[in-house]
C-alpha cells in the first residue's frame, strides 16, 4: 500500500513539474546569435557589460549586444529572461569559452504591442557559471 502511494506521489510531482516546463516557451533558435572574441588580452575578473540596443536598418528587429570578460576557461550560460523569471532564450547554453573578451550579438523582434514574442518592457540578461551569476537588465521600448 505504501509503495503504491509513493508511486502515485512521484507520478503527481512529475506531472506538475512537466506541465510547468511546457508552459515556459524558450526560443531555441540561436541562428541569429553571434559570439566573437573582441580582444586577445585576458581580463582580471569576470564581468558582463551593459546591454546595448539598436534598431536594424529596416526597423524590424532590435540588434542587442553585450560584452563578456572571461579570465579563465569557463563553461557558461548566457540567457535572456522576463521580469517574472521565465527564461526566454539561451544565447549560450553550457558552452565552454577560452579566456578573453567576447561580444555576444543577437536579434529580438521589434513590436509596439504586448501581444508579440518580445513585447516592450524590462528584460534580464544573465551570465551564469558554476561559481556565480551576473545580471544586467535592459529595456525594450
Amino acid at each position: 500500500m505504501q509503495r503504491e502511494y509513493f508511486k502515485l506521489i512521484v507520478l503527481f510531482v512529475l506531472l506538475i513539474s512537466g506541465s510547468e516546463l511546457h508552459s515556459q516557451i524558450i526560443d531555441k533558435d540561436t541562428s541569429d546569435v553571434v559570439i566573437r572574441r573582441t580582444k586577445k588580452e585576458i581580463p582580471a575578473e569576470y564581468n558582463i557589460s551593459d546591454v546595448i540596443i539598436k534598431l536594424d536598418k529596416f526597423q524590424t528587429k532590435y540588434i542587442i549586444r553585450v560584452d563578456l570578460d572571461i579570465p579563465l576557461k569557463t563553461t557558461l550560460k548566457l540567457s535572456v529572461s522576463d521580469t517574472t523569471g521565465n527564461t526566454l532564450m539561451y544565447l549560450i547554453n553550457d558552452q565552454t569559452l577560452k579566456p578573453g573578451v567576447f561580444r555576444v550579438r543577437w536579434e529580438m523582434e521589434f513590436c509596439r504591442s504586448s501581444d508579440c514574442t518580445y513585447p516592450p518592457g524590462r528584460y534580464l540578461c544573465e551570465f551564469e557559471t558554476d561559481q556565480f551569476i551576473f545580471q544586467r537588465d535592459f529595456y525594450i521600448k
